[in-house]
């Protein structure tokens, strides 16, 4: 929200606790929470992110470029100021950044922008909490992919600024000590896990976020690759076709590779996105999810082996890349200066902005006016683009939420639940979009 401060406020960091948002959430001692303002300001604008400042390590080239656009707007409009308010919590047991977001947004706790995931806009939107960005200027330079994850009943409900492509980052050294090629084939990736596994390697290292694109691609890149896309996504909205269909074989592989002893569950079932990281740099593992702008220094550009990027294994189609729309830019719908946050909006998802997050983190540009020298390590990732072995992490044309809705499940198959039971969760949800109420 729009307010008048008389006052100076310094950068502050505070440990432990969340207003109004602690109440059950178990222990709070180690969330990284960070509030700022700065100088003497007339009016501000509070922009609500995951991203923490202070923990550039953590956040890489995303902090860089979202204070260029913070100071690029700041000097183009002296008598506003950005309030940058942060949650990222430190481990399994803190609340996650997605519910301090659906909390904030509910109780109306005056922030005006937000930083939100795409399972997560799409539920605030459905409850209007989320300003249309339609009519924004950057709107019109997203590419398709970006544009069609950011849009549902045609109004345009965030503003990305970047692209994600998630694959698989393989120490090849590992590999080929076994005598093992990169896998295309999700036969052939079994195959490297087992064979790695026979010779004392733990094949992958896992957290309890990112094992969703393993599921996804295997069930869902159908709907991408193969003709009749518009008719099987009226199929699943309707309820003719049970989503389980889909997912099944993605879980049944998920299972499999746990069976098997392919990774560790226990430490996944705990494992925030990035703890794995060691275990990979020390070539404990030779498989690690993760999206592209791992190639940066403060993740995974200090390796010290041969290291490739690439897609997900699938028998079908062959190695998929799955991409999400990322860093995405809402408006509260609640705010008193929605012009003014627009305005904002604008400048962090401007093509200046853009080009320094690709710059510094690599990744694949969520604009269509941005040329972006390729690194060479993601060149299997663009291969597979151009082939068409590509699809969305979550797309807004099917009515039941896939990317959040998945990552939750496979928490709940580590867990222990089994794919059946999972199976049919994912089938009473859509069926209770299909005929709410009953």
């Amino acid at each position: 929200m729009i307010k008048r401060v008389k006052r100076e406020m310094a950068v502050f960091l505070a440990v432990g606790m969340v207003l109004g948002l602690t109440a059950g959430c178990g222990r709070k001692d180690n969330a990284y929470i960070i509030e700022q303002s700065r100088e003497i300001i007339k009016e501000e604008l509070v922009f609500y992110s995951s991203t923490a400042k202070g923990n550039e390590v953590r956040e890489g080239g995303i902090m860089h470029s979202m204070q260029m656009a913070i100071d690029e707007f700041e000097n183009t409009h002296p008598d506003i100021r950005i309030s940058y308010k942060s949650y990222t919590p430190m481990n399994s047991q803190e609340k996650s950044y997605d519910d301090v977001v659906r909390d904030r947004v509910r109780n109306n706790m005056g922030d005006d922008l937000y930083i939100m995931n795409p399972d997560v806009a799409y539920e605030m939107y459905r409850e209007g909490y989320l300003a249309d960005l339609s009519d924004l200027t950057s709107v019109q330079y997203l590419t398709k992919e970006a544009l069609s994850q950011c849009t549902v009943d045609g109004k345009v409900i965030s503003v990305p600024m970047t692209m994600l492509c998630y694959g698989l980052f393989v120490n090849q050294d590992l590999l080929e000590q076994c005598g093992l090629e990169l896998p295309k084939t999700k036969q052939e990736f079994l195959h490297c896990c087992e064979v790695l596994k026979e010779n004392g390697i733990m094949p992958l290292a896992a957290n309890r976020w990112w094992m969703e694109p393993f599921v996804l691609t295997q069930g869902l890149a159908s709907l991408y690759i193969e003709e009749g896309r518009e008719e099987k996504i009226a199929a699943l909205n309707s309820g003719e076709t049970p989503i389980s269909q889909y997912m099944r074989p993605g879980f049944e592989f998920m299972q499999e590779m746990m069976d098997r002893g392919y990774f560790d569950v226990d430490f996944a079932r705990n494992a925030e996105a990035g703890d794995e990281r060691e275990q990979f740099l020390n070539q404990e593992v030779a498989f690690v999810v993760h999206y592209d702008t791992a190639i940066q220094d403060q993740i995974y550009g200090t390796h010290e082996f041969k290291m490739a990027f690439i897609g997900f294994p699938t028998d079908e189609y062959g190695q998929v890349n799955l991409f999400n729309a990322a860093q995405r830019i809402c408006i509260s719908s609640k705010t008193k200066n929605l012009e003014m946050a627009k305005e904002f909006a604008d400048q962090m998802a401007s093509k200046e902005v853009a080009a320094d997050l690709l710059k510094n983190s690599g990744g694949f540009p969520p604009r269509k006016d941005i040329e972006f020298e390729h690194p060479e390590i993601l060149a299997t990732a663009y291969e597979n683009v151009k082939a068409g072995r590509a699809m969305p992490g979550s797309n807004p044309e099917i009515d039941l939420e896939q990317w959040g809705t998945t990552c939750v499940m496979v928490q709940e198959l580590y867990k222990g639940r089994s794919v059946d039971e999972i199976m049919a969760e994912f089938d009473a949800q859509q069926m209770e979009l299909v005929h709410p109420g009953r």
